[in-house]
Parts: C-alpha cells; structure tokens; sequence
C-alpha cells in the first residue's frame, strides 16, 4: 500500500480554518493501534510527527 504525504505551502496553511487544518493534519498521521515498533514504522511515524510539528509552526506564525 503506497504511504500518501500531503504537502501544503505557508499561505495555505495560514488560509486553513481550524477544522480543515485539524482534520488534515489527524488524518496524515493515522496513528492506530496497529502500529508497530519496527525501526522502519518508528522512523516513519518520526517522520510525520515532524511533519506535524513544522506544520504547527507554521501556523502559528501567522
């Protein structure tokens, strides 16, 4: 199954309201029960959350 990763620029991030942003932002990290702690799943669940925290910031810049 291919892993999808959504990309957003500043201005659509800042142009967002909260709803669209939340959702978004729960459904691209998909945490579940099922994850396991293989290296591979830590590092791409790593990978998301910085995803996460950079998207968070970007927000809240604006």
């Amino acid at each position: 199954m291919a892993q999808l990763h959504k990309t957003w620029n500043s201005e659509q991030l800042k142009q967002m309201n909260e709803e669209a942003f939340l959702v978004d932002l729960l459904d691209m990290i998909q945490i579940s029960p099922t994850t396991d702690s293989s290296d591979s799943s830590v590092k791409l669940m790593r990978s998301k959350l910085d995803t996460v925290e950079a998207m968070l910031s970007e927000r809240l810049k604006g």
